[in-house]
């Protein structure tokens, strides 16, 4: 289930090219908060991750990544759905919440400020592959 909260945010990171600091930060803030205040119990428990790692065990791309984090969440999904369907929206709710902060945590484009944005269009399209994962897109 951690590795299925998690390949969400890694995926959208991994849409605009690396893990960088910023996303780091935005997503372990998430994890943090969600440790001491989320009203799921479940999304409470697996918010509590050891500490995170930069850098992968072998260089990663998107288009590598993709297909096993795919599988990963909509794994977690079924299992959910199953089990425990009472926490499945919080649950999705979560991952989202934690795609999006990786997407927003730092500004891309002009280095002068015209043309900025939040998100690119590759970490767009890698939110959207998420939620499609998680059932609902």
């Amino acid at each position: 289930m951690q590795r299925a909260m998690l390949a969400g945010a890694m995926l959208v990171s991994l849409a605009d090219g690396s893990f960088d600091r910023e996303e780091l930060h935005a997503l372990t803030m998430d994890l943090r908060d969600a440790r001491f205040a989320h009203r799921s119990q479940l999304v409470h428990e697996l918010a509590d991750v050891p500490p995170l790692r930069t850098e992968p065990r072998t260089p990663v791309t998107y288009a590598a990544y993709q297909r096993e984090a795919v599988e990963t969440i909509r794994s977690a999904v079924g299992i959910l759905a199953a089990k425990a369907p009472a926490e499945l929206r919080d649950f999705r709710d979560f991952v989202v919440r934690l795609a999006e902060a990786v997407a927003d945590a730092n500004l891309k484009g002009d280095i002068l400020g015209a043309g900025r944005v939040r998100r690119t269009p590759d970490e767009v399209a890698a939110v959207e592959v998420v939620k499609q994962a998680l059932g609902l897109g």
